[in-house]
Formats: structure tokens, sequence, C-alpha cells
């Protein structure tokens, strides 16, 4: 990807990724470090699944050094502006119940010296620094995104930064959107797709699309209750997209199930007191 031809683009992902947050975003200014860590202690007493809190006037040198457990951060050093996310159980149980069903699929091939789990590995792109909630690594990298259904604008944004500011690296990002006040999650897979370009000797472009939803729900007033996956189908990796080639036999694509997204969800309600 080319920052020249491609800078408008990942420019608005970055806007978007801002301007995408939910009305329940917290307004703070970030000025000293422990103003910032004041805040988020005060906000990860009332946080159910996920919230955010947005900083403004953080300086870039206090951006660097910052970090802290049970969050995740973007920061634009162009406008000073930082996101923190607030974890829970119920998001991690998501992120890394996701990745490790790719893992798992992936050593049943063979294939366990070729991928490597990053974790919440922090990406610089053009203009701002992002970190995954959950990612992992073969030739490509894959992340997962998790947030509330309210913030299901913010999720998408968070996606498609990926997309247009890894330069190639990530080919696919997986948004998991987790209701609040019922047993409901949706899965969704989005990937650069290319477009038809009508101007002869001009490479394609790639856009941002959605290649998959599935969700999963249950009765809300009853834990043993059947679980609904829809479409029945699986969640798809391909196979090309982790590893750059095509698969020989007994390789093939990574699925998870309909039956493993039932378990994951399952222990995902089992986080939120469902």
């Amino acid at each position: 990807m080319s920052d020249d031809s491609d800078s408008p683009e990942v420019e608005r992902s970055d806007l978007e990724c801002f301007e995408a947050l939910p009305d329940d975003t917290v307004e703070a200014v970030g000025s000293t470090a422990s103003a910032i860590r004041k805040i988020i202690r005060e906000n990860q007493e009332t946080t159910d699944v996920v919230k955010y809190i947005r900083f403004t006037n953080v300086p870039p040198a206090l951006a660097d050094k910052f970090s802290l457990r049970g969050t995740r951060q973007m920061f634009n050093r162009s406008t000073q502006c930082m996101i923190i996310k607030l974890l829970t159980g119920a998001h991690q149980t998501a992120s890394r119940g996701l990745l490790s069903e790719v893992q798992h699929e992936i050593y049943n091939m063979g294939l366990e010296r070729s991928i490597r789990p990053l974790g919440s590995k922090t990406t610089q792109g053009v203009f701002c620094r992002k970190e995954a909630d959950e990612s992992s690594q073969s030739r490509q990298t894959v992340v997962v995104e998790v947030g509330v259904s309210e913030s299901y604008r913010k999720l998408r944004a968070d996606a498609e930064w990926w997309l247009t500011n890894s330069r190639g690296d990530v080919n696919l990002a997986v948004i998991v959107s987790i209701s609040r006040k019922t047993p409901n999650i949706k899965y969704e897979t989005v990937a650069l797709d290319p477009t038809v370009n009508t101007l002869r000797m001009q490479r394609p472009r790639y856009v941002p699309k959605i290649r998959q939803t599935i969700t999963a729900s249950r009765h809300a007033n009853n834990p043993n209750s059947q679980i609904t996956i829809r479409p029945a189908v699986a969640l798809t990796i391909r196979f090309e997209e982790l590893f750059c080639l095509q698969p020989v036999l007994p390789e093939h694509n990574i699925d998870t199930s309909p039956y493993e997204l039932g378990q994951i969800s399952t222990d995902v309600w089992g986080e939120q007191g469902f």
C-alpha cells in the first residue's frame, strides 16, 4: 500500500475511529499520566462489557510511554487525542476464545510453528497508533475487535482502520458485537475487496467489505435453552489469507463451527451473568 496514493483513505479511517465513538463515551483532558489513570480507575468500576474514554491534549511523549493493564489504546499524534478502551472478562473471553479456535485448527494441520499469538500488539499506521484487542500472525495478521452493540459503528471503523493502515499485513478483521441486555452476539468478518477500476493501466482499489455475519442468541431468562446460530455456518478465515499460498491437503480453511461459536458465546454470557 502506498502512503501517497492511499493517505486520503487512511486519514478518513483515522477520523472515523475517533468520530464513531458511542454516546456513552467519557470525555476528559489527559495532560498528565496521573489524570488519565484517575479517570480510568473511576470508570473501570462501572464497565460491563467495554467502555471508551476519549482524552484530549495528551502529550505525545506521555502517550508513547503510557500503558495500563486491562485497557487498549489508540493515539493520534497530530491531534493529540487518545482513545482508551476499558476491557472486562466478557470482552477478553470473546477475543481469546476466537483466536484459540483459529490456533487449534492450525495446530491440527501440523502448522503450529507457522503461527504465533501477538496479543494486543501495537501497530503504527500513517497517522495513528493502535492496539489490537487480540491478534495472531503467520505470514499475515488477523485481528479481533470486540465491543457492545451500541458501539457497532466504532467496531466497523476499527476493523477498517486495520485493513487500510496495515500496508497489506492485515487481510482480515473479525468484529464481535455483544449485546449488553440480552444473550445475543454478532460475529462478522471484514476483508478488503477489490473494486472495478474504469481507467486502464490503473491498479485496482481495495475497500473494506463485510464478508460474513453470524449471530448467536439464546432465550434471555433460561440459561439452559438452546443456542440459535444464524445462519448455521462456520465463521471462515481463508487459508491463503493467513499463509499467502493456496492450501495443499491436509491444509484447509480455518473454520469456527456453529457449535464452537455457541461455546464461545456461552462463555461470554457466563461472564455477563446471563
